[in-house]
């Protein structure tokens, strides 16, 4: 049995007490009922036989009369004999007859006659000395006493009716018994409706009232829905339960979702919690708390204040104390403390620990407590951040001016201070403006309003008035400070004092765009000029010359007699220039010797060429220097402006450059104008620089590999690795078709560094695969040259690590190694030294001394295919072939024969002492990963059955 069941049974029924009280009630109220209906009964009993009395003591009074005038005592014995044995009158006991006559002929007080009446229907005289009679008369229930009239009127004797209570008590008992036997069968029977009416109307539906409460679900809540009821209270009883289970059904979904939120924001927060029973040191931190210090919490297993205390750092221990200590004897409404704890790798993390008592003793003393951690290593490092800046805020050299949003001063620095020689409480509450000097219009302030509206900062100059009324310039930065929802908060102003700057702005300027030796406009100041004339010209349709004008010989004058000369020279021609122009020509010195004018308006009188005419004569007139006649002329080169190109001044000015450098290619102290088919070739070139810079920018190069063998052992000697163009419009380009284009440009340095950096790739994936074989790379002259040649090829290969350098080959061309051989032979020796090969490629055809070929540090020649494709007769190209081979071998140096063709030609080759060679006769160049395919099938064939080698 359930604690519920029991509980139960120990309880009253409340059917039971509303039926009892019911019950009792209905059969109190039915019993006075029949009580007051027996009274009502026993009254009219009794009324009816006083009534029988009544009516026989008048009517025998009336008939007795002349019988006891006559003293006919016989008769009216009989009267009173009849009236007794009548049968309405069965309560009568007796009648009696004072006869005054008699009893005064007989001398006696009274003289009673009458009789007295006995059981079934029987009287008999009455007798005054019978005590039965007297029994009778004494225990009479009533007595009627009626006077006897004589016709006279006068009273002749007096008529006794009495009336016997035994019939009495027996009707009255007869009647009680009726009563109590109809009371109780109606009693009963009004019961038993009552009840089965209780039951079916009032306890079967609390029942299943009480059922459907009874099996809640383990929240409470009934799993059965309540049903309405016909009946109005009942219906408002289940109403009311049904509201009261709803609201609960609310409240506790509001609950959980109070919980589930109160979880969101514990983790949101990434707060850790904690619970601590205080009397036994029994401790419990969520996940969240041991994540914070780097453990979950079965690491920590087993807890306990103990487990805290550990991880504490020791120097804040004694302020946790406190501040417990504190708030247990009341002085703080709650626990907190900022300590650190130590994370599970060493390091100390900050947190905010806050806590409460949940449950004190009743001697005051805390029992449970509850508290959160929260990590605040970041907001503790913020402070730190926070007290820097305003250490620099104060000792910063600016000036910063912190105002709210209406404008008002809130803040100043000491800077500030010093740079307008207002204090701080002079200030605050005032607005800016108080440092207005009046140079500045209102659109000035306009726009800077709206800028830092927009771009919420406004950086420029402006001139303020100090206190003592000095204006002043200064560079200021006003910022327009929002908070985390966007909403602004601030204005700051950082600026400082840049009069000092100002000052010296006129010489800047002066430097910036003057030439110092000459007085002349630079080419900063020539640039902006250039521009305004440019676009004047545009505008109005006219023509503007540029000339660009580079003297010749001034380097002989200054190496003959020094920089001195030269400078007044310079001064002198810079002069002469200057009278020849027209006010609204421009003369510019750019650099060195080269001048550069700007004239607007040409070409209206054909006087451009006579003006050029003037300009070299007079540069060309002899200048009387210390003593010395000095003499120089000068080149001039002319492009005119708008032509049917429309081009910028930075073009504009190249075209004048170019022409200048064909007027000197043409002899000197001459002018030529430019020519735009000449510059289309040029810009060709760079177009084609462009493209291929592009292309390496989208990996549109590939390496192909060429084979090397050895003609006699058929075993493979390595690969040369050959660049090819995967043109998106032009297909697979050969290096033929691009390379030329860029020579000597610093674009090939770019490639070269790509082909080796792909080569070591490729070698490091061969030789995962198992294939170990030496890649030769091509590379150019400037690539060569470049002073950093060897850092960044040992950077490339520290990025292979697992690729050895003896791997590697380079290949370069006889004529760039005669260039610089010095040098060659220098970085030649380095590689060697990595283990790096060099190859002298196209071997025969520049012009190398027996010397070079000694001092050379090559380990290999490849003979240039021109020797090789010829040398089938006995011709010069044979004998040149046999001659390179014997200097080679005379030398120890490795043959390698380029341009096999045909393998008929093998044999030769082996004949004259080359073994290796390459060529389209072996195999053309081919894509790395077809490479492993014919290496094998190369292995594999057995070339001797086809005669090459008989």
């Amino acid at each position: 049995m359930s604690l519920r069941k029991v509980k139960s049974a120990n309880k009253k029924s409340l059917f039971l007490i509303v039926s009892s009280a019911i019950m009792l009630l209905v059969s109190l109220v039915f019993c006075i009922n029949s009580a007051y209906f027996y009274q009502i009964q026993k009254e009219q009993l009794e009324v009816e036989i006083i009534g029988q009395a009544s009516e026989s003591a008048g009517r025998l009074s009336r008939i007795l009369s002349p019988f006891l005038e006559s003293y006919q005592i016989h008769e009216y014995q009989k009267l009173v004999q009849s009236e007794l044995l009548t049968p309405n009158h069965y309560a009568l006991s007796a009648i009696l007859v004072d006869d005054f006559n008699m009893a005064k002929i007989l001398g006696e007080a009274h003289y009673l006659t009458g009789r007295v009446a006995g059981g079934e229907g029987q009287s008999h005289v009455y007798t005054s000395d019978s005590s039965a009679d007297k029994a009778t008369l004494d225990n009479a229930y009533y007595v009627k006493a009626t006077d006897i009239h004589a016709s006279t009127g006068e009273v002749v004797g007096q008529l006794f009716v009495y009336v016997n209570d035994k019939i009495l008590r027996s009707n009255i008992e007869n009647l009680l018994l009726n009563t109590v036997a109809v009371t109780l069968a109606l009693l009963v029977l009004l019961l038993i409706t009552l009840y089965l009416l209780l039951k079916n109307i009032f306890i079967k539906p609390l029942n299943h009232f009480t059922q459907v409460i009874a099996d809640r679900g383990e929240d409470g809540i009934p799993r059965a829905t309540l049903t309405d009821s016909s009946y109005l209270e009942i219906d408002a009883l289940v109403s009311t339960v049904r509201d009261m289970v709803n609201t609960i059904t609310h409240t506790q979904g509001h609950l959980k979702q109070e919980r589930l939120e109160l979880e969101n924001v514990i983790n949101g927060t990434r707060t850790g919690t904690w619970y601590w029973n205080i009397p036994s040191g029994k401790t419990h931190f969520n996940e969240r708390w041991a994540n914070m210090l780097g453990y979950t919490v079965e690491e920590l297993r087993p807890i306990s204040i103990e487990t805290w205390t550990r991880l504490l750092h020791p120097d804040d221990a004694k302020y946790s104390e406190q501040a417990l200590n504190a708030y247990f004897r009341g002085e703080t409404d709650f626990y907190e403390c900022e300590a650190r704890m130590r994370h599970k790798d060493g390091h100390w993390v900050w947190v905010l620990d806050r806590g409460q008592v949940f449950q004190w003793s009743d001697q005051g003393e805390p029992i449970d407590m509850f508290g959160t951690h929260q990590d605040i290593t970041a907001r503790k490092q913020s402070e730190v951040d926070l007290a820097l800046a305003a250490s620099v805020y104060e000792q910063l050299h600016e000036g910063i001016l912190i105002s709210n949003v209406e404008g008002k001063i809130i803040d100043v620095n000491e800077a500030f201070t010093r740079i307008t020689g207002y204090s701080r409480d002079e200030v605050i509450g005032e607005r800016p403006n108080l440092l207005k000097s009046g140079r500045h219009d209102r659109d000035f302030y306009d726009q800077l309003w709206q800028t830092l509206q927009i771009e919420g900062v406004w950086t420029g100059e402006i001139w303020n008035k100090r206190k003592n009324g000095d204006v002043y310039p200064e560079l200021i930065t006003i910022s327009a400070v929002k908070n985390n929802v966007g909403e602004l908060t601030h204005y700051v102003a950082l600026f400082s004092d840049i009069t000092s700057l100002k000052e010296h702005e006129y010489q800047l300027e002066r430097i910036a765009h003057y030439d110092n030796l000459t007085g002349l406009p630079n080419r900063f100041l020539f640039r902006d000029r250039l521009r305004v004339a440019m676009s004047q010209a545009k505008n109005r349709n006219e023509k503007l010359a540029l000339l660009f004008l580079d003297l010749d010989g001034f380097k002989e004058v200054n190496d003959s007699y020094g920089h001195t000369v030269g400078d007044r020279l310079l001064v002198e021609l810079a002069q002469r220039i200057s009278t020849v122009l027209r006010e609204e020509d421009t003369v510019a010195r750019i650099g060195g010797d080269e001048f550069i004018l700007i004239l607007p308006n040409v070409m209206q009188d054909n006087s451009l060429e006579g003006m050029l005419d003037t300009l070299l004569d007079t540069i060309a007139l002899p200048a009387e220097l210390d003593g010395q006649s000095v003499a120089v002329t000068s080149s001039i080169g002319v492009a005119v402006y708008p032509e049917d190109e429309d081009v910028d001044a930075d073009q504009l000015i190249r075209q004048a450059d170019q022409a200048m450098y064909a007027a000197k290619l043409a002899g000197k102290n001459i002018f030529r104008f430019f020519d735009p088919a000449h510059d289309r070739s040029i810009r060709g070139f760079h177009e084609n620089i462009a493209c291929l810079s592009e292309a390496l920018t989208e990996h549109e190069f590939e390496l192909y590999y060429q084979p090397k063998v050895n003609l006699a052992s058929r075993e493979v000697v390595g690969f040369e690795a050959l660049i090819r163009w995967n043109h998106p419009e032009k297909g697979v380009l050969t290096p033929g078709h691009f390379l030329p284009d860029i020579e000597g440009n610093m674009l090939m340095v770019e490639i070269g560094a790509w082909t080796i950096r792909q080569s070591l790739m490729q070698l490091e994936h061969w030789q995962r695969s198992g294939l170990y074989a030496p890649i030769s790379v091509n590379i150019s002259a400037i690539h060569l040259q470049q002073k950093n040649f060897m850092d960044a090829l040992e950077a490339i290969l520290l990025d292979f690590p697992s690729v050895e350098p003896k791997y590697l080959e380079f290949e370069v061309l006889e004529t760039s190694a005669i260039e610089n051989i010095e040098q060659v032979q220098l970085i030649i020796r380095h590689c060697n030294d990595l283990g790096i090969g060099f190859a002298i490629d196209d071997f025969g055809t520049g012009y190398a001394s027996l010397s070079y070929l000694r001092n050379i540090p090559a380990k290999t020649i490849k003979i240039d295919q021109s020797f090789v494709k010829n040398m089938g007769d006995e011709s010069e190209d044979r004998l040149i072939l046999v001659g390179v081979i014997g200097l080679a071998k005379a030398f120890r140096k490795s043959i390698i024969a380029e341009g096999l063709e045909d393998m008929q030609y093998a044999n030769l080759l082996l004949e004259l002492g080359c073994e290796c060679a390459q060529g389209y006769g072996i195999a053309y160049p081919m894509r790395a990963e077809d490479i492993p395919a014919w290496t094998e099938e190369w292995r594999s064939e057995a070339l001797l059955a086809h005669g090459y080698f008989n």
